[in-house]
């Protein structure tokens, strides 16, 4: 989702006439995309602030900026019409409910005395944007030491970059339709001019290559679990309409991108999520499609036939089942069992197609017992999961299990669990990568350094191999031999070039 929000404050900036630089170094300004799903994410931005030269304005928005909202002592109205009861009044005082009435609002920040004296500015008309004081207190925290700190901003707001840069005295150009729709804003950029085909647009994918593009396909989530910080810092589930995502998906493939990876945080809880693999199946130029990240309880046995089934649909599915325990299961608020998560699994092994299936765990959570930890080692060794992305539980503000679950469990426990569920990760892996040994993969060349090439296969199962060709690019897709394994990577050699298929100018 980094990768999508980034790509979009990009394609604004280029449009107002900004260069982008991959040199952090020659920039003038640095934008911090934040996340806040551990508190380890939100530690790193203090980590990196001390990197940036004093001449260099900051910019910070995200997640981390969002949940923060809520230690202002402003008020905001709900314009929701439905608040969840595990919720309850915290969601009425927080920045993303309300829904802007005008494309052409008031840009307004205040000192921090007028916050802590209760401004009496009436925002219940929804015809503003409040940045940094205004918006967040934090700003005044980190402008304290940090002085070249300019803007706070949050990421819905984005489309609005133009009138909040003018508000801080930028001279601003900007040829496009300004909207009030975050979800709209096409992440490419149209001032690149060919002298046969006029202006063309490029995909401004914030990989090291255009060839994949990531398409959100609703807003956020009103799963909340009861570990998760997502509702409170992003808001709550708007489904996004068929056709404006696969719109989305036809422009990218138009302009080179071969993969497209729909996300959000409960991917196919969308109610036409079936329909939208189907069309965008159909379009020219796909090669790869996948998506992330699903929730086991929301898939139908019509997207389990399409794995089956249509090649371009990559055979990889990443569910997050977080534990094997009901008992803590039910702690999480995840709504499903243990039995549930077996049954799921075994649907997908029995498909005739063969499927890498990865998952994320929560380690350390409040009240897991030895018993709790040890069904979920058994779940992971009876599956034998391709990946697993271990998650150390951190205690996010404002949710019910910061609220309500005593972080008790003692450190050299957690620790020595985390280490049990590595090794036996690293067991698992070295038995499913010595399967792969001798077989042939086509792969996307996704990094390039002195010494190595970094690829990935249609199971996003990870390849490296040594660096001595000439002529090959990041974004190239070639077929690869596998030749032998690391823990979590595969190593091999590069067969006979494929024909390139990108669009000739």
């Amino acid at each position: 989702m980094n990768y999508a929000d980034s790509a979009r404050i990009k394609a604004i900036l280029i449009n107002c006439w900004f260069s982008y630089t991959e040199d952090i170094k020659k920039a003038d300004i640095v934008i911090f995309d934040t996340c806040s799903v551990r508190q380890k994410s939100e530690d790193k931005i203090t980590w990196k602030l001390k990197e940036i030269w004093k001449h260099q304005k900051v910019w910070i928005t995200g997640c981390m900026i969002q949940h923060n909202l809520r230690n202002s002592k402003l008020k905001i109205k709900n314009w929701t019409k439905w608040t969840p009861s595990s919720a309850g009044e915290n969601l009425k005082t927080w920045n993303f409910l309300w829904t802007l009435k005008s494309i052409n609002p008031q840009i307004i920040w205040l000192s921090t005395q007028e916050i802590n004296n209760n401004s009496k500015l009436n925002i219940q008309n929804s015809t503003f944007i409040p940045v940094n004081n205004a918006f967040n207190p934090i700003f005044h925290n980190l402008t304290q030491k940090r002085k070249n700190i300019e803007l706070f901003r949050r990421i819905d707001d984005t489309w609005f970059l133009p009138l909040i840069l003018k508000k801080f005295w930028y001279e601003i150009s900007y040829d496009k339709e300004i909207l009030n729709e975050y979800e709209k804003i096409l992440p490419i950029i149209w001032n690149h001019q060919n002298k046969s085909s006029g202006i063309i647009p490029i995909n401004t994918s914030m990989n090291a290559h255009t060839r994949t593009a990531y398409i959100p396909i609703s807003t956020w989530c009103n799963q909340f679990c009861s570990y998760c910080i997502v509702p409170y810092a992003r808001g709550l589930e708007k489904n996004f309409p068929v056709k404006q995502i696969v719109d989305e998906a036809k422009v990218h493939l138009k302009n080179w991108t071969k993969e497209i990876v729909l996300i959000w945080q409960i991917v196919n809880k969308h109610p036409d999520f079936v329909k939208i693999i189907k069309e965008i199946l159909k379009l020219p130029w796909l090669k790869w499609l996948r998506y992330t990240s699903p929730y086991p309880t929301f898939y139908s046995p019509q997207l389990l036939q399409l794995h089956e089934k249509e090649s371009k649909l990559c055979p990889h599915i990443h569910i997050p089942l977080q534990s094997w325990s009901d008992n803590i299961l039910k702690k999480m608020f995840r709504w499903y069992d243990s039995k549930q998560c077996y049954q799921f699994i075994d649907k997908i092994r029995k498909l005739k197609k063969q499927i890498s299936i990865t998952t994320d765990i929560i380690v350390w959570f409040p009240w897991e017992t030895e018993k709790d930890f040890k069904q979920t080692l058994k779940l992971i060794e009876y599956w034998n999961f391709d990946m697993i992305y271990i998650g150390i539980y951190s205690p996010r503000p404002w949710t019910l299990a910061d609220r309500k679950y005593p972080n008790d469990i003692p450190y050299k426990t957690k620790h020595s669990r985390r280490s049990r569920l590595n090794n036996l990760l690293i067991k698992i892996s070295k038995k499913n990568n010595l399967q792969e040994i001798w077989t042939i993969k086509t792969v996307l060349i996704n990094e390039i350094s002195k010494d190595w090439i970094f690829w990935y296969d249609e199971s996003l199962k990870q390849i490296i191999i040594h660096n001595k060709f000439q002529n090959i690019r990041i974004w190239d897709f070639v077929k690869v031999k596998i030749t032998d394994w690391i823990p979590f990577k595969l190593k091999g050699e590069m067969l006979k070039r494929q024909n390139d298929e990108a669009i000739k100018w």
